[in-house]
């Protein structure tokens, strides 16, 4: 389910929709606990509702196919990290 896609924190979402994890499922084609791993690993700070339920912008829908991706390759999350990094022009 899409919110508004206003955030409550100030933030800004890039203009992005927020879609609930099973919709991120469904988008992204990952399982849920590998997305937890993944949030958990540093490579995604998802929204949160006051209820606590993760909210994923189109942005983060793209990190966690693109992280899947790396990962199904066998490159760990440091590798990844790195990875991602570079193509967002954060590192050499």
């Amino acid at each position: 389910m899409a919110t508004d896609g206003k955030r409550s924190d100030s933030k800004s979402l890039q203009g992005d929709k927020n879609y609930t994890m099973a919709i991120a499922v469904k988008l992204s084609g990952v399982e849920s606990h590998r997305i937890r791993r993944y949030e958990e690993g540093g490579l995604l700070n998802p929204e949160r509702t006051e209820g606590n339920q993760r909210l994923f912008s189109e942005s983060d829908i793209e990190t966690i196919k693109q992280t899947a991706k790396l990962e199904d390759e066998g490159i760990n999350v440091e590798g990844v990290k790195a990875i991602l990094a570079m193509r967002r022009g954060e590192r050499k």
